[in-house]
């Protein structure tokens, strides 16, 4: 892997840990300020949940990209066994 690709994902990881904090905060706004009046802020920490979701696996897939954590354990003993399987075109 060259040094620029590493470089991207550094700066992506390290962007989306704070999309994922500014969504930990809205999940907090909501809880804290919504009600049966103001459901919209409940939506609102309801929708960043589920933001929050999606930018973890973001962040362990470009964790993966950069080889800092270690492939899924069904990848790692199909190598072991011998076989890799290569995804259809």
């Amino acid at each position: 892997m060259n040094g620029g690709n590493s470089h991207q994902y550094m700066i992506a990881i390290f962007a989306l840990s704070l999309l994922g904090v500014t969504c930990a905060g809205l999940i907090l706004f909501g809880e804290r300020f919504g009600s049966a009046e103001h459901r919209d802020l409940w939506q609102l920490g309801g929708a960043a949940l589920g933001a929050i979701l999606v930018i973890y696996g973001l962040i362990l897939l470009f964790l993966r990209k950069l080889a800092m954590i270690e492939p899924r354990r069904a990848e790692a003993e199909d190598e072991l066994r011998g076989r890799w399987t290569k995804p259809v075109p």
